[in-house]
């Protein structure tokens, strides 16, 4: 297929993945839509516009429409995630009510704080006006102490946030999260193929469901929970392709809501935690190890699944609001703690930090 040239500046027009449909799709200015104020997508006509500046805003807000029609509805992919580098989807996977959207907004939140500058990692959305949405819609509304609604049934995968991430070596990649229901992974088949073409896994695991210690059975039973393994990983692991015996996704396993753990030993150690100086491979290594024994020990193996059958994997102490809501509201606020260590995490094993030496970010989660 003949391409029109990508707007200066950009990598040249190559084939990516479509990060919904898994289908190949090439940068193409013929094809491009825009959004008006009814949120409907009209044909965009860059042929009229000769200053470079105004061209390259155009192109932030504009969109391509996939091709592929086959079994998927209409889909559109911003532009700039087609005129970078190498895509990046990061998909956040458990069942409801384990916390993942809240952990995935905290984590975005974070990053636009500048929570990777310390890495050498600066960022810039992809899309100005869903950026816009996503923060007044979810970061705003959970900063403010409202809970966020359960991620609804889907049959079909689709961006939550993206973002442009550039590296120390000046690479910009664009980054794709992804919040998957894992009912919705257990009940359509589209769903798990799209799991076919993700980059990085974040495991969330909810000790209310996970976590056999007596405190927790009170607020189990009010919320009407039972503790057991979480369906969706296995699921999940099931339906990932196999590089000899291990899966070859990057993945971080995240024990979220840990403030209801806070008083347990090691996770009153790492909840402590400040953000480190400098990424270190050893200190990944060392929260995994504890981790890792603290769900062996309360959980059982079901829990550590991911870790025992994905070559890379790191495990997590994270709370995404710090305490727990009350029916749809956070009485005391929220507070954030080390929810951007699992994505540091994934995006040193996908090679966005770079690698630098034997414990930088080229040995995370070997």
């Amino acid at each position: 297929m003949t391409t029109s040239a990508p707007p200066p500046g950009h990598a040249p027009a190559r084939e990516t993945l479509c990060p919904y449909c898994l289908e190949p799709i090439v940068f193409d200015e013929r094809h491009l839509s825009v959004r008006n104020d009814r949120e409907q997508y009209e044909p965009l006509d860059l042929s009229t516009q000769t200053s470079p500046l105004r061209r390259a805003d155009t192109l932030r807000s504009a969109y391509q429409r996939c091709r592929n029609t086959d079994g998927v509805p209409p889909h559109y992919i911003p532009a700039p995630y087609l005129t970078h580098g190498d895509p990046l989807t990061v998909a956040m996977v458990g069942d409801s009510a384990t916390g993942k959207t809240h952990l995935l907004t905290q984590m975005i939140a974070e990053i636009t704080d500048g929570g990777l500058e310390r890495y050498g990692i600066t960022w810039q959305s992809v899309n100005p006006q869903d950026h816009r949405f996503f923060i007044e819609e979810h970061v705003s509304r959970l900063r403010s102490g409202r809970m966020l609604e359960h991620t609804p049934p889907e049959s079909f995968a689709s961006f939550v946030a993206a973002l442009l991430l550039s590296g120390p070596d000046g690479n910009t990649r664009p980054v794709a999260f992804f919040d998957l229901s894992g009912e919705d992974l257990r009940r359509t088949d589209a769903m798990l193929r799209f799991m076919l073409g993700v980059d990085a896994l974040i495991f969330v695991v909810d000790p209310l469901r996970a976590v056999a210690l007596p405190h927790l059975d009170p607020l189990r039973g009010e919320l009407g929970l039972t503790s057991g393994g979480d369906p969706a990983f296995q699921t999940v692991l099931d339906r990932l392709p196999r590089s000899g015996p291990y899966h070859g996704v990057a993945a971080a396993v995240v024990i979220n809501k840990s403030d209801l753990l806070r008083f347990e030993p090691p996770v009153d150690r790492w909840l402590a935690e400040p953000p480190p100086a400098r990424l270190s491979a050893g200190r990944f290594r060392a929260e995994s190890r504890d981790a890792y024994a603290f769900l062996r020990h309360h959980c059982g193996a079901a829990w550590v699944q991911p870790f025992d059958g994905v070559l890379r994997c790191t495990l997590h102490f994270a709370s995404a609001t710090g305490s727990h809501g009350h029916k749809d509201s956070f009485p005391h606020g929220t507070r954030a703690r080390r929810v951007l260590e699992p994505l540091v995490s994934v995006l040193s094993m996908c090679g966005v930090l770079g690698d630098a030496g034997g414990d930088g970010p080229g040995a995370v989660g070997m």
